[in-house]
C-alpha cells in the first residue's frame, strides 16, 4: 500500500523561481512538486473533491459507499503530516463511511418493511439518511437514521422539517425520533476484535447499544479494540445510559470515550439490503483533524453515491465545514486519463488528444488549494473527470506521450481555460471576464465538425396550427403538396414527439404534441439537430422569458415586450443585452447565458415570434425582427422585416410568402392536409404577445480552446502544440 503525507491545503500554491530550484524535488505542503524553468511547478498528485461544502462548490453526502472487487485497506492520518498508519485490511468488497456526528433515528423497529419504507421517504429529502441493523435482547432491530448535522440543535430542526411530512409523521407516530449523538462511554480495550465483540453482546443483551470501536493508542501507535456504550447527543442521555450500563455489567469500569483521537466506530449497514439480512460494513469516522484513507487492493474504487463511477487512487474521507468532505487523492496522470475520458471521446485525433493534455494537467496545476483541502472537483467548474470507466486507450497514450508537459507564457504558468466549441470563433477575454488577459484572442477556429452527420429535423405546421420540430427519423413525404408547394409529410409510427426546438431533452425541451401514425403535418422548413456548433433554444414567451430573467435576479416592469441586443464583443458574442429598453445588468458578460435560461454560448441573435415564418428564397424559418428591432425605414403596407438564423440584417418580404405565427406557436391555415390541391396559406395578421427564439453557435464560454476546433484543427494536420500555441497567444511548452 502507497504511503502519503498529508496535503496541508490552506493556502495557494505559489510559482517556484529557478532563482532558488531548478529542475529539483522538493515538498510543497506536503506534497512532491517538481520545479520546472521559467518557474514552472509540477505535483505529482492531484486532489479531487467529490463531495465538499466549500463557498465555491458544494455538494453534500452524509455517508459514502465504496466497493472494489479485492476488498480494501483503510489507515487513518492523525497528525498534520503524518504518514498512513494501516488500521483495517477488511475483505469486505463493499463498505460504508459516515461522520460521529449528531443524527436523528427516525425510527427503530423489528419490521424491516417498515424501516426501508421512511428510508425510501427519506431518500428524497435534503438531508438523506441510512439504515442499521443490530441486536438488542436476542432480536434484530433497524434503526432508520436522517442526516448527519454539527450540533443537535441542527439535528433536531432536520426532525422537525421531516415530520411536516404526513407519510413521516406516519411511520413515527408510536415512538417520537430521537436525535443520537458522538457521546460515549468506554468499556475498555481488548486484545482482540472476539473478546471486544463478546463484551459488546453483553450489553446488547440488556437492550442497550453498544458497538466495536478502533482507536489509536496514546502512543498514537495502530488501533486496539474498544468497546464503547451509548450514541448520545447530551450528557444526561449519557449518564442514563451509565447506570444502565452499569447494571449490566457491574464488574466493568465506565470512562468517557476519547474522541479527539481518531477512531472508527464499526456498525452493520442493511440500506440496500433487500430482507435485512445482508449487511455491510459501516465505519463512523472521527471528526477534528482526523483524514480516513479507504485504498483498493486491486487499482479501481467506486463511489456509489457518484454513480457507481470508479476512481483511481485512494479516498479521502475527512470533516471540513463541520461536513463529510471526500477527496479522490490520485497520481497525476492516472487523474489525466479520467480527464481525457470525460472531456473527449476514442474517435479523436492523437494531435487532438494531447493538446487537451497538456492543458489539462497546466488548467489542474494552475488551481494551487482552490478549494483549501483539494485543487479541482470532478464538475465542469474546473474540468470534467469521470474516473475509469470513461478512460480509452487513444486516451490514456495521450496523456502518457505528454507526461509533465504543460503550458507557459513570460509571466510563468498560464490558466488554459477551453471550451466544447467556440461556434467558429474563439472569445475575447472582455466578451467573458470582462477584462483582457495577454494569452488569450480571439481566433478563427474550425469548430463546424460537431454538427457533421447530426440529424435533419423539419419544423411542421399540424393540423391544429400548432408549430414545432420533428425528427426527420419520423417523418416520409405524403407526396402531396399545398397550392404554394410546401410539402405535405406524415409520421411513420404512433406517438411521434413535435417539440419546441430541433433536439431531443425531455426535461429542457419537452413534448409539446405527438403525431398519430400516418399524421400528416404541413414542412415549413428543416434545420440539423441542435448540436455543440450550431443550435436553436425557444420559443419562448414573454412571460416565460420574464420568469428566466427573474430566477437569474433580473427585474422587468411590467410584461415584457422587447429582448434586445445592446452590444457584442469581437468575436460577436453578446456583451450587453437590453429588456424593455433597459440593460440587463450581470457581473461579467457570459453570465447572460444564465441570465437568460442557460443558453449555450452567447453567440446568438434573438428572433423575435409573433410573427410570421415560411419557406423563401431567402432561407428557411423566417421571422420578423420582434421585440427590440432597431430596423429602420418602411417595407410599404404589404411588406414586413425578417430575419433569418444566418442574416445579421433583415430581408424585405411580402407577407403573401409567409405564414402568420402566434406566441403558442400557432397559425391559421387554411390548407386542409390530405388535400391534394389545398389553397395557399392565408396569412393572418398576429395578435398575441411576442415570443423569442434563441438561434446561436458554440457550446461554453468561447475563451481559448476550443475542443472541437482542436479536433479541427488536427484533422488539418497541425500537431499538438501548433493547436495550443494557435488558441494561447506567446506561449511554449515545456517539460521537466
Amino acid at each position: 500500500m502507497k504511503r502519503r503525507k498529508k496535503l496541508l491545503a490552506t493556502k495557494t500554491l505559489a510559482l517556484i523561481t529557478t532563482a532558488a530550484l531548478t529542475f529539483g524535488t522538493f515538498q510543497v505542503q506536503g506534497v512532491p512538486v517538481t520545479a520546472y524553468a521559467a518557474g514552472i511547478k509540477h505535483l505529482d498528485e492531484v486532489r479531487v473533491a467529490l463531495f465538499i461544502d466549500s463557498t465555491k462548490y458544494k455538494l453534500i453526502e452524509p455517508v459514502t459507499t465504496f466497493s472494489s472487487t479485492s476488498g480494501m485497506d483503510i489507515s487513518v492520518r492523525s497528525a498534520v503530516g503524518a504518514v498512513d498508519q494501516l488500521w483495517l485490511s477488511v475483505p469486505d468488497t463493499v463498505i460504508r463511511v459516515s461522520l460521529d456526528q449528531y443524527s436523528v433515528m427516525m425510527l427503530e423497529t423489528a419490521d424491516f418493511a417498515s424501516a426501508k419504507g421512511l428510508y425510501a421517504k427519506l431518500a428524497t429529502m435534503a438531508a438523506d439518511g441510512y439504515v442499521l441493523s443490530r441486536v438488542k435482547q436476542g432480536k434484530t432491530v433497524y434503526q432508520v437514521f436522517y442526516g448527519s448535522f454539527p450540533t443537535k440543535e441542527a439535528a433536531d430542526s432536520a426532525a422537525t422539517q421531516a415530520l411536516r411530512d404526513a407519510a413521516v409523521a406516519a411511520f413515527t407516530k408510536q415512538v417520537p425520533p430521537a436525535v443520537t449523538g458522538p457521546l460515549h462511554l468506554s468499556a475498555g480495550t481488548y486484545a482482540t476484535e472476539a473478546a471486544a465483540l463478546q463484551q459488546a453482546a453483553v450489553y446488547a443483551g440488556a437492550g442497550i447499544q453498544a458497538d466495536v470501536a478502533l482507536q489509536e493508542d496514546a502512543a498514537g501507535k495502530p488501533p486496539v479494540f474498544s468497546v464503547w456504550v451509548g450514541n448520545e447527543a447530551t450528557p444526561a442521555q449519557l449518564e442514563t445510559v451509565k447506570q444502565a450500563a452499569l447494571q449490566a455489567a457491574p464488574g466493568i469500569p465506565l470512562q468517557a470515550a476519547n474522541t479527539k483521537a481518531s477512531y472508527l466506530i464499526r456498525r452493520s449497514d442493511v440500506t440496500a439490503s433487500a430482507n435485512g439480512t445482508a449487511s455491510v460494513p459501516h465505519y463512523a469516522a472521527g471528526t477534528g483533524q482526523q483524514k480516513t484513507m479507504i485504498h483498493p487492493k486491486v487499482e479501481g474504487i467506486a463511489v456509489k453515491e457518484k454513480a457507481d463511477r470508479k476512481y483511481r487512487g485512494d479516498m479521502e474521507v475527512s470533516t471540513y465545514q463541520n461536513k463529510l468532505a471526500l477527496v479522490n487523492e490520485v497520481p497525476m496522470e492516472s487523474y489525466l486519463y479520467g480527464v481525457l475520458g470525460a472531456e473527449l471521446g476514442a474517435g479523436w485525433p492523437a494531435e487532438a488528444l494531447k493538446a487537451q493534455a497538456v492543458a489539462a494537467r497546466t488548467f489542474a496545476i494552475k488551481q494551487g488549494n482552490k478549494y483549501e483541502i483539494a485543487q479541482v472537483t470532478d464538475t465542469t467548474l474546473d474540468q470534467a473527470y469521470y474516473g475509469m470507466q470513461k478512460e480509452f486507450a487513444a486516451g490514456n497514450q495521450a496523456v502518457d506521450a505528454t507526461k509533465d508537459e504543460v503550458i507557459s507564457d513570460k509571466s510563468g504558468l498560464i490558466s488554459p481555460v477551453f471550451s466544447s466549441n467556440s461556434g467558429g470563433m474563439t472569445a475575447d477575454p472582455s466578451e467573458v471576464w470582462g477584462n483582457p488577459a495577454a494569452y488569450l484572442r480571439s481566433v478563427v477556429s474550425p469548430d463546424d465538425g460537431a454538427e457533421k452527420g447530426k440529424a435533419i429535423w423539419y419544423r411542421v405546421q399540424m393540423g391544429s396550427g400548432r408549430i414545432g420540430y420533428v425528427s426527420g427519423v419520423y417523418l416520409k413525404d405524403s407526396g402531396q403538396k399545398s397550392k404554394d408547394g410546401a410539402s405535405y409529410y406524415e409520421a411513420t409510427e404512433q406517438g411521434v414527439n413535435v417539440r419546441s426546438a430541433p433536439y431531443v431533452d425531455n426535461i429542457a425541451n419537452p413534448s409539446i404534441d405527438q403525431l398519430a401514425a400516418k399524421e400528416k403535418v404541413l414542412v415549413l422548413g428543416q434545420e440539423k439537430e441542435s448540436n455543440a456548433y450550431s443550435w436553436i433554444r425557444g420559443p419562448y414567451t414573454a412571460s416565460e422569458m420574464k420568469s428566466k430573467l427573474a430566477a437569474a435576479g433580473v427585474t422587468v416592469n411590467g410584461e415584457l415586450t422587447s429582448l434586445e441586443v445592446s452590444g457584442r464583443g469581437p468575436s460577436g458574442r453578446v456583451t450587453e443585452l437590453k429588456a424593455n429598453g433597459v440593460v440587463v445588468k450581470v457581473p461579467y458578460p457570459d453570465a447572460l447565458r444564465t441570465v437568460l435560461g442557460g443558453l449555450p454560448s452567447t453567440l446568438f441573435e434573438i428572433e423575435g415570434a409573433g410573427s410570421y415564418t415560411g419557406n423563401t428564397s431567402q432561407g428557411t424559418n423566417l421571422a420578423i425582427v420582434g421585440a427590440g428591432s432597431t430596423q429602420t425605414g418602411s417595407a410599404g403596407a404589404d411588406s414586413v422585416y425578417v430575419l433569418s438564423g444566418n442574416q445579421s440584417q433583415p430581408t424585405v418580404l411580402k407577407k403573401t410568402d409567409l405564414t402568420a405565427l402566434g406566441t403558442s406557436g400557432l397559425a391559421k391555415p387554411t390548407d386542409k392536409p390530405g388535400t391534394p390541391t389545398a389553397p395557399s396559406v392565408t396569412p393572418t395578421a398576429p395578435t398575441q404577445a411576442k415570443q423569442f427564439v434563441f438561434r446561436g453557435t458554440g457550446y461554453g464560454h468561447g475563451l481559448g480552446m476550443s475542443q472541437w476546433g482542436a479536433r479541427g484543427f488536427a484533422e488539418q494536420g497541425y500537431d499538438y502544440k501548433k493547436i495550443l500555441q494557435t488558441y494561447y497567444a506567446g506561449v511554449n511548452i515545456t517539460k521537466e
